[in-house]
């Protein structure tokens, strides 16, 4: 296993299984952007890029194609699959009500860190976007909605939500397919914290419901782009 899959997989590696490791790292690449929609994926070429023999790749691949990440086609490998456009809008609609409400309850929950650790976690993006990491960039966007979850403390708002996250991760083009979706994130972002220093709880649902419906019309007009090229 070459060592830019170790570094991606994280610590620790000895007590876990190859073939996790490359499903982790394969789903991450295909989230983020770096394997485009309609990419073709052979077991060849990937083993041979992680340094790794068929069986873990095989294995990887399998579940990502349970996942509906990707798609096998005869004799050819496999394909990274293409958002559809009708289910990432309704997701996007159920995310910005849920997440709308979540930002809502952290606001009136007056934690005492919360705006400090965003603006700390926003940081980390900016930091992330300004040296083009786009994994990290997806990662502290991450930590950030789920900051505010955790805020909102209502497990059965987590259970949803985590639930629709879960499903929306098809939908995560990744920043460096969506032209500008990093830079109005960045600010997106500070207009919730702003809401939530100002202890506005309407105005922060409603900072959160607007960063969602951006960020859902962005996705539709790039893969409405990709399906007309």
């Amino acid at each position: 296993m070459n060592d830019n899959l170790l570094k991606q997989a994280g610590a620790p590696i000895l007590h876990r299984k190859k073939a996790d490791l490359v499903y982790e790292y394969l789903r991450e690449q295909i989230i983020n952007g770096s394997y485009a929609p309609g990419q073709r994926m052979t077991l060849q070429d990937l083993s041979n890029e992680l340094g790794l023999s068929h069986m873990p790749v095989r294995e990887a691949l399998l579940r990502l194609e349970r996942e509906n990440l990707l798609a096998s086609e005869p004799h050819k490998g496999m394909r990274v699959v293409r958002p559809s456009l009708k289910a990432a809008k309704e997701l996007f609609e159920i995310r910005c009500e849920l997440e709308g409400l979540a930002a809502f309850r952290a606001c009136r929950a007056h934690e005492v860190d919360l705006a400090a650790d965003l603006h700390a976690i926003n940081a980390d993006f900016s930091e992330a976007f300004v040296n083009q990491d786009f994994s990290a960039m997806g990662s502290a966007n991450w930590t950030f909605h789920r900051r505010i979850l955790q805020a909102a403390a209502s497990e059965q708002l987590s259970r949803v939500l985590e639930d629709v996250w879960t499903g929306s991760a098809r939908y995560r083009l990744g920043y460096q397919l969506i032209p500008g979706r990093a830079e109005h994130t960045i600010s997106e972002h500070n207009a919730i914290i702003a809401a939530i220093e100002s202890e506005d709880a309407q105005g922060a649902r409603e900072a959160a419901r607007a960063h969602i419906e951006k960020a859902g019309a962005e996705l539709a007009i790039t893969v409405s782009a990709e399906d007309e090229a």
